[in-house]
């Protein structure tokens, strides 16, 4: 069954909107527990799951850890897209889809719930395309799972060009610019098409572009996967999926604060705690996941925060 087609029918049952999550498939951590926070996500960093139980449903529904790096800001929401743009970059972080640094080697940004973990009330974000390197989906049409305009046509989504296994995909790389021009790469690169009408090659067609995360050389910069969501409103941070703020860096802290602190004024006061990321130094390590109240602007249960 279609995803869309089950939070619909699960939607008529209750009586709730067809922008809120249906009851969760697991159980979802008050975020005031901080600790409990960070031991959630830490155990779906390590459930590395081929699907959520069915072909129409991809891993990233029930595990993994979707996160998005953000730069500090007073001009906007570290939470809100990016306006006039119909997609959002985040990647996703497991066990067997390891990388050790984000994108523009930020050190601050945010996590959201596996969809099926999400508290009641939160919005259902699409996760409409699987880059398993960066995609350089800034040049590519949007909502940026397409072809670019560095190389039109071979840059198409994946399944478009007959590629949908890992194999295939490192196949369509190694015929992709490689020496001195290597750094296009991510502008030839196809996308894995995960969206709600792949039906029962969704969760499938997800596996696959976390297989193919193994397959990029060890030498190319950029390995971090780019996971493409389709844009929601601006300034909804009450209904947005938001399990955690994060940090993998000292110098990262400062950004996850200000975030903290505008979260809770945003909210009329939802504290939304911060957790150290450590990224693995190599693919075969692990990532780990801490909690700490001296790294909290804003404490669980207080009513302000200057």
């Amino acid at each position: 069954m279609k995803l869309s087609v089950l939070l619909l029918s699960i939607a008529l049952v209750c009586g709730c909107t067809s922008q809120t999550m249906p009851p969760q498939k697991s159980q979802s951590v008050n975020t005031l527990d901080g600790p409990a926070v960070a031991a959630a996500i830490q155990a779906n960093y390590q459930d590395t799951r081929r699907n959520c139980g069915s072909e129409s449903m991809p891993a990233f529904l029930c595990s993994g850890v979707l996160l998005r790096a953000t730069n500090e800001s007073f001009d906007y929401h570290a939470w809100n897209p990016v306006p006039g743009k119909q997609g959002v970059s985040f990647s996703y972080l497991r066990k067997d889809a390891n990388f050790d640094h984000l994108a523009g080697n930020i050190d601050n940004g945010f996590i959201l719930y596996p969809t099926f973990a999400a508290p009641a009330g939160k919005d259902h974000l699409q996760v409409l395309c699987s880059f398993p390197l960066d995609g350089f989906t800034w040049i590519r049409a949007q909502p940026g799972c397409g072809e670019s305009t560095q190389y039109p046509g071979v840059s198409k989504r994946c399944q478009s060009q007959g590629i949908s296994t890992a194999e295939q995909w490192k196949a369509h790389f190694d015929k992709g610019p490689s020496g001195a021009s290597q750094n296009n790469i991510y502008g030839y690169v196809c996308s894995f098409d995960v969206r709600d009408a792949m039906n029962e090659l969704g969760a499938e067609s997800f596996y696959q572009s976390l297989q193919a995360m193994h397959l990029v050389p060890a030498s190319l910069p950029h390995r971090y996967n780019e996971i493409m969501v389709q844009a929601w409103a601006q300034n909804i941070p009450t209904r947005l999926p938001i399990q955690a703020f994060f940090y993998t860096a000292s110098s990262g802290l400062k950004g996850a604060r200000h975030d903290q602190w505008d979260f809770f004024r945003s909210t009329g006061g939802a504290f939304m705690p911060i957790v150290h990321m450590a990224l693995p130094a190599a693919s075969t390590g692990s990532a780990s996941f801490v909690y700490s109240p001296a790294d909290q602007y804003c404490q669980p249960g207080a009513t302000t925060c200057l």
